[in-house]
């Protein structure tokens, strides 16, 4: 897909805004220059009839991310008191 006109994506990498927009952070395609089809996707682009690129309403299908379980502390458990044992004196 060929950009029609210079298209930024916000800060959060997910939305696509048009040239002048103040969420603009980072180029995604000057006019003429091509889209990947990875970035199609992940954006939900889509061309109109008159070749205008437009990004689809409905938010793209994003991965669940599952939390993994906080692995057990492995350290040896530290003795709550030690004992010290006194200087011996010296004479």
């Amino acid at each position: 897909m060929k950009a029609d006109r210079r298209l930024w994506l916000t800060r959060d990498l997910e939305t696509v805004v048009d040239d002048g927009d103040a969420r603009a952070a980072i180029l995604l395609a000057a006019p003429g220059r091509g889209i990947s089809e990875t970035e199609v996707k992940r954006l939900g682009l889509r061309a109109d009839s008159d070749g205008r690129v437009t990004q689809s309403t409905a938010a793209p299908e994003t991965p669940e991310v599952k939390e993994r379980p906080r692995p057990e502390d492995k350290q040896r458990k530290k003795p709550t008191t030690k004992s010290r044992r006194k200087r011996a004196k010296k004479v």
